[in-house]
């Protein structure tokens, strides 16, 4: 690994606060939080969210993001929301969608291409598998803004998902969940 991915992963990295057991990743709002404006202004540890968008199954909250436009993060979080929408909707139709939570640190690869450089899961194989069908496979889809400077871009986004509440999956039970 390069020096500068080291470097990248290091500053996004430090950006990602890690909840206790038992807490949800993305706070029950449908406000977004904005932070000086800027995405790369992000402050943990005042548990805001850059950014925050939402669908039925999904939730996503960007943490911080450097060396890239705010507009561009934003439309990163969105795609992968709406990519985790359309997936975790498919996945729940076969009854396979677990109730999960993801962290993760992205990083613009060398050709413009997403890289994913730290992650860490909700424990539980059906949320590691449905993390890698609907969040790893469309992040690594998506392009990114290769850099100009001697660092690459990268974010850190929070993610959560599960059934809808209150619909149950073939075969399975669906309670509610807090936080989504």
């Amino acid at each position: 690994m390069t020096k500068r991915a080291l470097a990248a992963i290091a500053a996004v990295a430090s950006l990602v606060a890690c909840p206790g057991p038992g807490r949800d990743v993305v706070p029950e709002t449908h406000d977004v939080h904005v932070t000086n404006g800027d995405a790369s202004a992000a402050d943990a540890s005042h548990d805001a969210y850059v950014y925050v968008t939402r669908r039925p199954r999904a939730a996503i909250g960007l943490v911080g993001a450097h060396d890239m436009a705010d507009d561009e993060a934003r439309r990163i979080v969105d795609r992968v929301a709406d990519e985790l929408e359309t997936c975790a909707a498919r996945v729940e139709q076969r009854g396979a969608l677990a109730h999960g939570a993801a962290q993760l640190v992205i990083v613009a690869g060398p050709r413009g291409n997403a890289e994913i450089s730290d992650m860490r899961l909700e424990p539980g194989g059906p949320v590691a598998a449905n993390a890698l069908e609907c969040i790893v496979a469309p992040l690594r889809a998506t392009p990114m803004t290769p850099s100009s400077g001697p660092r690459p871009p990268a974010l850190a986004i929070e993610a959560t998902w599960g059934p809808i509440r209150g619909h149950a999956p073939p075969g399975g039970d669906a309670g509610p969940r807090d936080g989504l």
